[in-house]
């Protein structure tokens, strides 16, 4: 290589321009970063998954730093299923999760299978989020959601979003998300009209957060527009539609409490209000919750309450809580000790009157007593064995029995199942 030295002047500064040009290159191509992860199961359960099950994972984030502060990033989940079609190339392959998004300190706009503006929003839940209406929190909650057609053996075909947007900004102690659905397929052969006011293509379902944190104390409004009703069994009829629902709820922070209040006007007929308390006392945290309802029309149960028990300290977590909404009760109690060396167990009782009879957002499916004992076989391995007695209908043939303590989704009956993370 040449002494820079004995380079004539004009090719010295050829050299330098080259060579800043290239750490300029390097340095835009070391700010891009692909990464992949995955994960893969085998199990065994005879009551959902009929016998030997197996599954996996693929997973990739992509990011890319662009001028001016903003971020440009991607993520896709490569799902891989177990299926009696060609059991040795894994079966079925499905793609889920795709998220496209542009953000900086400030802002970010994101464009796929996003949260909801609603997601960011806390209150009293069970003012505006119970078997009757309740908005949803993600973008997957709208793939489904109309019939658009039968097929040749009479099931019928939904559809119903193609993608959700949601833009969220923050400055300073002020938030605010905004969210909307683009809508897909809401007619079929000419004879299936599932939202005559809608049409494919149009960004619908907006949803709209703003929300200041005062410190002591804060505040945030929530604009849902179309949640969906269903009022059978709440004293009203049989009734299903969509309206729009407005909730303004208030927090503070005091005396080491922690206390909510929410209001609720929602256009198919109903408004109320709700308060909530936590407050905690060494490893023991005490909640309760009222709410009240005003059904147009009158209701035979109009008010829902609730209070719960959680205790956390060393090994030992236990949860407890005892609810009645519109003259429905859900009552639990859950724990799990931690023996240490890897190995958790987890046991619960789960149990309650939600049959469905309260509309669409009813049947429960997490009725049910449970045991769990999971041994962390280190480097992302685990091995799990589960039994689950339903105590619903929904229950007894569903692989998400939802956990109150450790999160797990849990199959009814007996499972086995090896896991691993990459």
């Amino acid at each position: 290589m040449s002494d820079i030295h004995t380079i004539p002047r004009g090719n010295k500064m050829k050299n330098i321009l080259l060579s800043s040009a290239a750490i300029a290159l390097l340095a835009g191509a070391a700010s891009a970063e692909v990464t992949w992860s995955g994960d893969a199961e085998i199990g065994y359960n005879d009551d959902v998954e009929d016998g030997f099950y197996y599954d996996a994972g693929l997973y990739v984030n992509l990011s890319q730093e662009l001028n001016n502060g903003w971020t440009a990033s991607a993520s896709l989940d490569v799902d891989l299923e177990s299926s009696s079609d060609d059991t040795f190339s894994m079966g079925d392959v499905d793609t889920s999760d795709w998220v496209l998004s542009i953000s900086n300190d400030m802002f970010s706009l994101s464009f796929g299978d996003v949260d909801t503006a609603y997601a960011s929003f806390s209150g009293v839940s069970a003012l505006y989020d119970n078997d009757i209406f309740a908005p949803n929190d993600g973008a997957d909650d709208y793939e489904d959601m109309y019939v658009t057609g039968v097929d040749s053996d009479g099931d019928d075909i939904t559809d119903g979003a193609t993608a959700g947007i949601l833009l969220t900004a923050t400055y300073g102690d002020f938030s605010a998300a905004a969210s909307g659905i683009v809508i897909d397929e809401f007619t079929f052969d000419g004879t299936y009209y599932t939202a005559d006011d809608k049409s494919n293509g149009d960004i619908e379902y907006g949803q709209l957060v703003l929300a200041y944190d005062f410190g002591m104390f804060d505040a945030a409004l929530l604009y849902a527009e179309d949640v969906a009703f269903d009022t059978s069994g709440a004293g009203l009829g049989s009734d299903t539609g969509e309206d729009d629902m407005v909730v303004l709820s208030l927090g503070a922070a005091l005396a080491g409490a922690d206390f909510g209040f929410s209001y609720m006007d929602y256009d198919a007929g109903v408004t109320g209000f709700g308060l909530d308390v936590s407050y905690p006392v060494g490893p023991v945290t005490l909640g309760a919750y009222y709410v009240s309802y005003d059904f147009d029309g009158g209701s035979s149960e109009d008010d829902a309450y609730g209070v719960s028990v959680d205790y956390a300290d060393g090994p030992i977590t236990v949860a407890a809580y005892y609810e009645t909404v519109l003259g429905e009760d859900e009552y639990a109690i859950e724990g799990a000790y931690d023996f240490g060396m890897g190995l958790v167990v987890t046991a619960g009782y789960i149990d309650g009157d939600d049959d469905g009879s309260t509309g669409s957002f009813g049947d429960d499916d997490d009725f049910a007593a449970y045991i769990v004992a999971e041994y962390d076989l280190g480097g992302g391995a685990s091995f799990l064995a589960s039994y689950a007695d339903a105590n619903s209908v929904a229950a007894e043939s569903t692989d998400d029995i939802d956990t109150g303590v450790g999160g797990y989704e849990l199959n009814s009956g007996t499972t086995l199942a090896l896991s691993f993370e990459f």
